[in-house]
């Protein structure tokens, strides 16, 4: 089954003066977590991802970006919800995508309109951001039991 994870960017950045691919300018603790699973060929192969970026939208994690320093709120995410529904659309019917999976908090999901999504949606299950951690390093590494239908 091919998935999309929609994991929300991260406070924690590199500096940098010039773009860099968006993958690499987080280094927030989820994106450490699947930096290591990909260094270490543990990522699963039929998982891609995009980041809901409180800035850019919805973007591959190949997109070159500049670092920039915007929190994600409510107000920020309503503004980004019709575009990012569009994107996320789009997304699932062009890669062929049966289930997308997301790791973001209350305020991020505020941009992501599951009824609007053609595919299954699924969430990574915790409450805090270790026990997150914990599921999201199952799931990108093939076990998919720790999902869960709605936050």
């Amino acid at each position: 089954m091919s998935t999309l994870l929609v994991q929300s960017c991260s406070k924690s950045k590199i500096s940098t003066a010039e773009p860099v691919q968006a993958i690499d300018l987080y280094s927030g603790y989820f994106y450490k977590i699947i930096k290591k699973s990909r260094r270490t060929g543990k990522f699963a192969e039929d998982i891609d991802i995009y980041i809901l970026s409180a800035k850019y939208g919805l973007i591959s994690p190949e997109e070159p970006i500049m670092e920039y320093d915007q929190r994600m709120s409510k107000e920020r995410a309503e503004e980004l919800a019709d575009e990012v529904t569009v994107e996320l659309r789009e997304l699932v019917i062009e890669g062929g995508y049966e289930r997308v999976v997301i790791n973001a908090g209350r305020t991020y999901r505020h941009a992501l309109d599951p009824e609007k999504i053609p595919a299954d949606v699924s969430y990574i299950s915790g409450d805090g951001i270790g026990t997150k951690g914990h599921a999201l390093k199952k799931f990108i590494n093939g076990n998919d039991s720790i999902l869960q239908e709605a936050p």
